[in-house]
């Protein structure tokens, strides 16, 4: 499974998840089968960022975060992305708990 996090800064594993993921400089990208996490530098693309910037979101299983904008929640779902919260602030304590990620229901009023 990957599974990907929207952060500020690059601290590795050690770095926050950010509260709104339209602000994030950052995707993280953790896969689990490798035990590998990918941090990918978020460029802005027309107005959009992080989700349309990330275009390799196709391998990208899930989607961590505390709340999403309707627009990138769309794309999300046109590409099978599931989306997944939790009360965990850190790449570490979501890769700990991946099985205690919880199904994201609240979406849109973010913009």
């Amino acid at each position: 499974m990957r599974i990907a996090m929207g952060v500020e800064k690059n601290k590795e594993r050690k770095s926050e998840i950010i509260p709104h993921l339209g602000s994030a400089k950052y995707m993280a990208v953790y896969d689990s089968e490798k035990d590998s996490l990918k941090i990918i530098k978020v460029k802005e693309v027309e107005g959009c960022k992080p989700i349309l910037a990330l275009g390799n979101l196709d391998n990208v299983d899930k989607l961590y975060c505390f709340g999403i904008g309707e627009n990138a929640a769309e794309i999300c779902q046109k590409k099978g992305i599931k989306l997944k919260t939790g009360k965990f602030k850190t790449i570490k304590e979501v890769i700990d708990n991946l099985d205690k990620l919880k199904e994201l229901k609240e979406i849109g009023g973010l913009e």
